[in-house]
């Protein structure tokens, strides 16, 4: 079906990492498994979705730092380094993981469709369009977690009335998350 150009580096690592594990067996779909994987865990996906999360994960990095009182002066340049080291090691592992789940819950039929499709110009347009996808997605969940959260507020307010429960012992504190999430 696909023309040995078709294989890249990751193949010939995938190979060679599953050739020393007896637990995993080579099929027919192993080809077409690690094809997959190829084409839609990359470094380019990652590097979207901490793109998406870098506010998040600043933030984190700059507590932990904090709480640990360590001074870092540049601490966006340091950021920048970590991730630019972290993404290729991240990117490999992915890779291998997710693998090792579509050889376990793929059948030989199901890897070879999904490898027909990656492999035709709409396959391949999605998979330049999911690292948009992704930081869509986070601008996306971030509209509707705002609006599930104050909805969810008058329902566990509503069910916490109803069913008379108390999720703190002083009661001034029941009052005041009360009032809050109404």
């Amino acid at each position: 079906m696909r023309d040995h150009h078709d294989k890249t580096i990751l193949s010939a690592l995938t190979f060679a990492a599953f050739t020393f594990n007896p637990a995993i067996a080579f099929s027919g779909s192993d080809e077409d498994a690690a094809y997959i994987v190829e084409q839609t865990i990359t470094k380019s996906l990652f590097e979207a979705a901490l793109e998406a999360q870098h506010s998040v994960m600043f933030g984190i990095l700059e507590n932990n730092f904090r709480k640990k009182n360590i001074i870092v002066t540049d601490i966006a340049r340091f950021a920048d380094i970590f991730m630019e080291e972290f993404i290729d090691e991240f990117t490999l592992k992915m890779q291998e993981e997710t693998l090792k789940y579509y050889k376990i819950n793929f059948s030989a039929e199901q890897l070879e469709d999904l490898t027909i499709f990656y492999a035709t110009p709409t396959g391949q347009f999605l998979i330049a369009k999911k690292p948009y996808l992704i930081k869509s997605g986070a601008k996306f969940g971030a509209i509707a977690g705002a609006a599930a959260g104050e909805n969810a507020k008058r329902h566990v307010k509503r069910r916490l009335e109803a069913e008379n429960i108390s999720v703190t012992d002083d009661s001034s504190m029941m009052d005041r998350l009360l009032q809050m999430i109404k």
